[in-house]
């Protein structure tokens, strides 16, 4: 795919060689690929204190080429307008759409993270003229202005231009975490006291640079959230991104800061709102590796302990006649017998106990994930009623799950706990679904009624009785229509709607 401000020269390009005075505007052509380059690389790079300079120093040419730039247009269409051969029509070109949105090179270009570029560019717009154009520079010099300010206020301060070395030469957030995620992925070696001992001690100090990602976490998210100064912002951001690279694309209007690391380019709110589903990730890990360090110390307490040879030889040393050495020789060989076979036994439950907690881990773990995704597909509303239901069925799932996991286990607390959490999103949610079902269902039938009452309207004599059916058929499905509750998925289509019938309602009336 092009890049977007490549399309943009492309297509306004494409208008002016195929307008009838493409010839007379050619050097335009030059000056408009010269301004996709210089607009491609007006951003910032966040860096240590020599990146900072470089990009102070690179911004002052991009900035002195645009204004250049901003002239040499001007030049040109001035010329044009002038030109008595085609002042008219150059001077009309000026008001003309050179791009327009619904262009089959910019409509690709409007995806999630690749519009926020796009909408650097203008391809947002309905039309781009050339007084467009010039506005839209005259822009881009403001935006560059802001870039070289920010950068000397970052390297006027020792301390904070410090952190922020410091930051971009650590691991990303994200991927210390799936690192941590990968190390924690335990099979517990039972019964091998020696490996059982390494995991053990793998866990334990897996646990504790979790809570230290968390707390560092937390730190960063909860200053991004709090603040607007676009300093402190980059330096949490620096903080969050770390080594994957973060640059400053953009500010726009609806979408605020446009960021972008690792080449994925979001808005800010965007970022807060990933952040927030990062906490719950590290939150939810956390429980999990608690839960397995459990099971890894029980493991541990449950090892066979056999007798050794020296142990043996102690109890026969302990014997202290001849007399009874026989004897005590057979209630040992006896002892041990039994021994054996009790810890045959214990060994047997302990095997049973140990597979019922890997089977409620692995279903609180699993029904947490459902969880999960059932609270993210229902975060933005309102939603189709496809989408309630696969909520709704993701919670059922869940519930079902953690009814099933065995009782007695180092995770039971946090299973009920869970589970009536579980059981009232269910429940409220199976709610939404009959609400949007019921208004799905009302909708339907007050159409059908609209269209029997327009099918009489149209063939029946005005004075006929059935048209007082028309009206009571129009009447019901106004009716149903105010009955749908506000905030449903049909609702706009309820109102659009509702307007339509009772308008209807009103001629048959006064007919």
């Amino acid at each position: 795919m092009r890049s977007p401000s490549r399309t943009v020269i492309l297509i306004v390009w494409h208008n002016l060689s195929t307008h009838p005075q493409g010839v007379f505007m050619a050097n335009l052509e030059k000056l408009l690929h010269e301004l996709t380059k210089l607009v491609e690389s007006l951003k910032l790079t966040i860096g240590d204190s020599h990146a900072i300079k470089q990009e102070i120093i690179r911004l002052n040419f991009i900035q002195e080429k645009l204004r250049n730039l901003k002239s040499a247009i001007a030049e040109e269409l001035a010329v044009a307008k002038i030109n008595s051969s085609v002042g008219s029509a150059a001077a009309g070109s000026t008001e003309n759409s050179l791009l327009s949105s619904d262009s089959c090179f910019v409509a690709p270009l409007l995806t999630t993270g690749e519009k926020f570029i796009a909408e650097k560019f203008g391809t947002g717009a309905n039309k781009l003229s050339f007084n467009d154009l010039e506005a839209k520079i005259s822009r881009w010099l403001e935006w560059g202005e802001l870039l070289q300010t920010i950068s000397e206020d970052i390297l006027s301060n020792a301390q904070f231009i410090n952190q922020l070395s410091s930051n971009i030469n650590y691991p990303s957030l994200s991927s210390q975490f799936q690192k941590l995620e990968a190390k924690l992925q335990i099979d517990l070696a039972y019964g091998k006291s020696r490996v059982l001992q390494q995991q053990h001690q793998q866990i334990v100090n897996s646990q504790e640079e979790l809570l230290q990602l968390q707390q560092k976490s937390t730190e960063v998210f909860e200053n991004i959230k709090n603040t607007q100064n676009i300093l402190l912002i980059l330096l949490n951001l620096s903080a969050f991104c770390g080594n994957s690279g973060l640059e400053l694309e953009w500010f726009d209007d609806e979408y605020g800061f446009i960021i972008s690391s690792g080449g994925n380019c979001q808005a800010l709110a965007d970022i807060i709102y990933e952040c927030e589903l990062f906490q719950e990730k590290i939150h939810n890990l956390i429980v999990d590796t608690k839960i397995l360090l459990e099971q890894a110390e029980i493991a541990l307490n449950n090892l066979p302990k056999h007798p050794t040879i020296a142990g043996l030889k102690q109890l026969i040393a302990d014997n202290r006649t001849q007399k009874f050495f026989a004897v005590g020789v057979s209630v040992l060989v006896l002892g041990f017998s039994t021994w054996t076979a009790t810890n045959y036994i214990m060994h047997i439950q302990q095997e049973q106990k140990l597979k019922q907690e890997k089977t409620s881990v692995s279903n609180l773990k699993s029904a947490q994930k459902l969880g999960m995704e059932a609270a993210v597909l229902v975060q933005k509303t309102p939603l189709p009623l496809k989408d309630w239901q696969q909520a709704q069925d993701k919670w059922q799932q869940a519930v079902k799950l953690l009814e099933s996991s065995p009782q007695g286990t180092s995770v039971s607390n946090k299973v009920q706990t869970q589970l009536a959490t579980y059981r009232g999103n269910y429940t409220t949610i199976s709610k939404r679904v009959n609400l949007e079902k019921n208004a799905a269902s009302k909708l339907e039938t007050a159409d059908k009624l609209a269209q029997e009452a327009a099918f009489i309207i149209k063939n029946a004599p005005k004075e006929a009785v059935i048209m007082t059916q028309a009206k009571e058929k129009l009447q019901e499905a106004i009716n149903l229509l105010k009955a749908i509750p506000e905030g449903t998925f049909v609702s706009p289509q309820v109102q659009e709607k509702l307007a339509t019938y009772q308008q209807n309602y009103q001629e048959i009336k006064g007919e």
